[in-house]
């Protein structure tokens, strides 16, 4: 009677279901923050879908975060620093405008950088603008970014140095704004109609109610 010979499993072997992926050092926590923000739903991802998306076992996820908070922190960092990102490069916010129409440009700009971002990265403006929006903020600003909401306090300075506004703008004047553009925001995520022309168009009339309304 012949012996068929057995191999046992070797450890690495029973911690490695079929299909997990191997990565190099380092490689797996940038696999999981990419394996999120590929997700459409980025605020009701489970640490168990995320293993799954990235093709590794749930304990590996632990490996690199605590939990399912933590990950998500770092990645609505992620998102705050891409929405600067478009904004730094939408206006300068060091040096005034010259001009009353470059200052209400800035405006339109900030606007339109806004809404493209939200256009652009939905599950991700979802996050870093929902419930839990404050305490990713406090986690999420490194001193070496600015923070977000410094661009639109800038935009709306240059109203008033350049003339376009008779006064300096108050707390009251920066919540109207910012809420005129992130409501517009809203609204084209839910498909309302009348918010979902062209973003530039959409940016221009807002900027321009805006400011009609603080003069």
């Amino acid at each position: 009677m012949s012996h068929v010979a057995t191999r046992l499993p070797t450890k690495a072997t029973r911690a490695s279901p079929a299909g997990a992926k191997r990565f190099h050092h380092g490689s797996l926590k940038q696999a999981l923050l990419d394996a999120a923000l590929a997700a459409p739903d980025i605020e009701g991802l489970s640490l168990n879908q995320l293993a799954a998306a990235a093709g590794v076992t749930p304990a590996a996820v632990y490996r690199h975060f605590a939990g399912r908070e933590e990950l998500l922190a770092e990645v609505a960092r992620i998102g705050f620093d891409r929405l600067e990102a478009r904004f730094a490069q939408a206006i300068d916010v060091l040096g005034p405008p010259e001009t009353p129409a470059a200052a209400a440009l800035r405006l339109a700009r900030l606007a339109q950088a806004y809404l493209g971002f939200a256009d652009d990265e939905p599950a991700l403006w979802r996050l870093i603008f929902g419930s839990k929006a404050a305490a990713y903020r406090a986690r999420a600003r490194p001193l070496a970014r600015r923070n977000t909401y410094d661009y639109l306090t800038a935009a709306l300075s240059g109203l008033h140095l350049a003339g376009v506004v008779p006064r300096a703008h108050d707390a009251q004047d920066a919540l109207f704004a910012w809420s005129a553009i992130h409501g517009a925001a809203t609204l084209r995520s839910g498909r309302v109609p009348s918010a979902l022309g062209e973003v530039g168009a959409l940016a221009n009339d807002i900027a321009t109610r805006v400011i009609r309304a603080l003069q």
